[in-house]
């Protein structure tokens, strides 16, 4: 049976940064460190797929890695946002009037707009983005796993974190008391790329998201599987291992301490440490089990089981011809969302916990992007649409899979209706090809039970002081889920490794 120093399971972002981080630290070519990716292909939720000739992104945002990527000595071309980082469009279903705001790509520029849009709560806007920037600047205070000792520098330092630690983004947004209600509506904005609605959110992730996308966003220059492909490769020059269609089916244990894996083909190997990247809930339930959990660590199992996963939703891919000029219609930014209110979003999600999705042209919140304009190849829009309750559509999949397809296409149907008669005029004449992602789909890729795309629920209870720790009581076992997105993903297998080694990455800080 082969030993491993560690074994990871899943080569997405946190899997191929944890391997990559234990190179650096312990050394390349001590062939100590395996990878095991249950699909063809690594990336996870990061990749681009081919269909009819076009190519579809899953991802469409990097905040500025530079600083991971120089410590793991790769080196990935990127595109920057230059001019908007995203627009907004506002809108009154009843009037059919559509206001189209913009998000300028840089702190400064952004606040210099809404000042000069909104002068009339110039001060507010101007301390906010002082608050949010002093805020975020704490967060080098932070310690991934702080001990007594830590807790008075952290008290100190890190005031506004710690205030705002149990706040949601729009109970943070409240204390700024904007005399116009659509500086808050256009700030909420950052709220939607977490896949929550602002009501949600927890306001550290998302004040936080929005100073890193604002101090520079990018793309892969080739399309986003660019990203994990780069990544892999340096692995793999370093000697580590990967294996490809291996699916992990068992973490294995001996008295409360890890001792390797199981693989779906009968196979084991053993190891000193077991970092699972896996969904939360199916590294609880299937891959250790609810029983090892609770003898191991009975307040985190209590914690684990509490835990409530992310929504899920749907992406609609859009193969377009060359008659339409995107570039034109202000479609080379990063994101654009569309929605009817201010409240439009949680109206959506409180549906959505009654298991029903909401779809009506009076209420409606999505966002459209347009990756083929900065990466080239033949033009695509995207749209994607948060929360859609899962478990009708993977059983509808699974029963049904004839009326599966016509529901989706409906769905489908109704979103293209939405963004052709409030952002792109005509879009349907040149629809040349369209391909539909469900929960299903998500449920499929991922391998997430509930087709969570972010993980666990980015809410203040799951969130900072309060998201479940990566050490696990079972010794050696590690599950890391510092957030969502590139960055936070790349963290987190940076602070794996960090622990295990007693700092030699980042000292027991929470970043790099």
């Amino acid at each position: 049976m082969t030993h491993y120093k560690i074994i990871i399971i899943g080569a997405g972002m946190s899997g191929l940064s944890t391997g990559l981080a234990w190179q650096k630290v312990y050394g390349a070519h001590n062939d100590d460190v395996l990878i095991v990716e249950n699909n063809a292909t690594v990336g996870g939720c990061v990749t681009s797929f081919a269909r009819k000739g076009y190519i579809f992104d899953t991802t469409q945002i990097i905040p500025d890695v530079a600083n991971v990527l120089a410590f793991f000595d790769v080196n990935i071309p990127l595109l920057k946002f230059e001019n908007y980082y995203a627009r907004l469009f506002l809108t009154n279903p009843a009037t059919k009037i559509t206001k189209i705001i913009p998000v300028p790509s840089s702190v400064n520029d952004f606040q210099d707009f809404l000042t000069q849009r909104y002068p009339e709560d110039k001060e507010k806007i101007e301390k906010f983005f002082s608050y949010c920037l002093a805020m975020y600047a704490e967060l080098n205070y932070l310690k991934t796993e702080p001990k007594w000792f830590h807790i008075p520098g952290i008290l100190i330092n890190c005031p506004k974190i710690i205030a705002n630690s149990g706040k949601t983004y729009r109970q943070f947004l409240k204390k700024f008391r904007f005399k116009n209600p659509e500086v808050e509506q256009v700030l909420d904005i950052f709220s939607s790329f977490s896949g929550l609605s602002g009501d949600r959110c927890a306001a550290l992730l998302t004040a936080c998201a929005m100073v890193t996308t604002l101090k520079g966003s990018y793309r892969p220059a080739k399309g986003f599987i660019q990203f994990p492909i780069a990544l892999k490769d340096k692995f793999l020059e370093n000697g580590g291992t990967l294996m490809t269609r291996a699916e992990a089916v068992k973490i294995l244990t001996e008295r409360g301490k890890v001792s390797g894996i199981e693989l779906a083909d009968g196979s084991r190997f053993t190891a000193d440490y077991v970092v699972s990247t896996a969904d939360t809930k199916v590294t609880f339930s299937k891959l250790i089990g609810e029983k090892e959990f609770k003898k191991a660590g009975y307040v985190y199992y209590q914690k684990i089981k509490k835990v409530h996963m992310s929504p899920s939703g749907f992406a609609i891919q859009l193969g377009l011809d060359d008659d339409i000029n995107l570039e034109k219609l202000g479609f080379n930014c990063g994101y654009n969302v569309l929605t009817s209110s201010a409240k439009a979003h949680e109206r959506m999600f409180n549906e959505w916990e009654a298991g029903k999705t909401l779809m009506s042209f009076d209420c409606f919140h999505l966002a459209v992007i347009c990756p083929s304009l900065m990466t080239g190849g033949k033009q695509t829009l995207i749209i994607h649409v948060v929360p859609v309750p899962a478990n009708y559509w993977i059983k509808l999949k699974e029963e049904d899979n004839e009326k599966y397809v016509k529901e989706k296409n409906s769905f489908a149907d109704f979103y293209i209706n939405l963004v052709e008669m409030y952002m792109v005029p005509d879009l349907r004449k040149h629809i040349q090809f369209i391909d539909v992602s469900t929960p299903a789909t998500y449920k499929r890729y991922i391998g997430s039970p509930t087709g969570s795309q972010y993980d666990m629920l980015p809410v203040p209870s799951n969130f900072g002081k309060n998201r479940l720790k990566t050490r696990t009581p079972i010794k050696g076992l590690f599950i890391p889920k510092f957030s969502h997105g590139i960055w936070p993903a790349l963290q987190s297998g940076l602070q794996v490794v960090d622990m295990i080694s007693g700092g030699k990455i980042m000292q027991g800080n929470s970043s790099l």
